[in-house]
């Protein structure tokens, strides 16, 4: 005939017990902290964290060649990088896209 439960024996009772209490924790799992205890400020403190502060920004303006010329990265300016239409701030990479830097020839 179909399988029966017997729940005489410990191991079944036991068993039954655990998948209770794993289905439980699947269907309703805890609620997380919904308030942080601090905001970290670096990478190692935890997967999401902040920076001390965000890098400077540009409002969005529509460039020219002889408007973008200025962010060539001498005097420790800005560099700019348009490409296709599109701009990029490459500041961040100076070694590589400065005045001296293999791609100096494009900022």
């Amino acid at each position: 005939m179909g399988p029966s439960l017997d729940f005489g024996t410990p191991i079944n009772t036991a068993l039954l017990v655990y998948i209770l209490y794993s289905v439980q924790k699947i269907i309703f799992p805890p609620l997380p902290d919904l308030a942080p205890k601090s905001v970290p400020t670096e990478f190692k403190d935890g997967y999401s964290w902040m920076p001390k502060s965000h890098p400077p920004t540009l409002l969005y303006q529509t460039y020219t060649p002889k408007s973008l010329a200025k962010y060539d990265g001498k005097d420790g300016g800005r560099i700019l990088l348009a490409i296709n239409g599109m701009v990029f701030d490459v500041t961040a990479g100076r070694s590589f896209y400065g005045p001296d830097g293999m791609y100096g020839n494009f900022a």
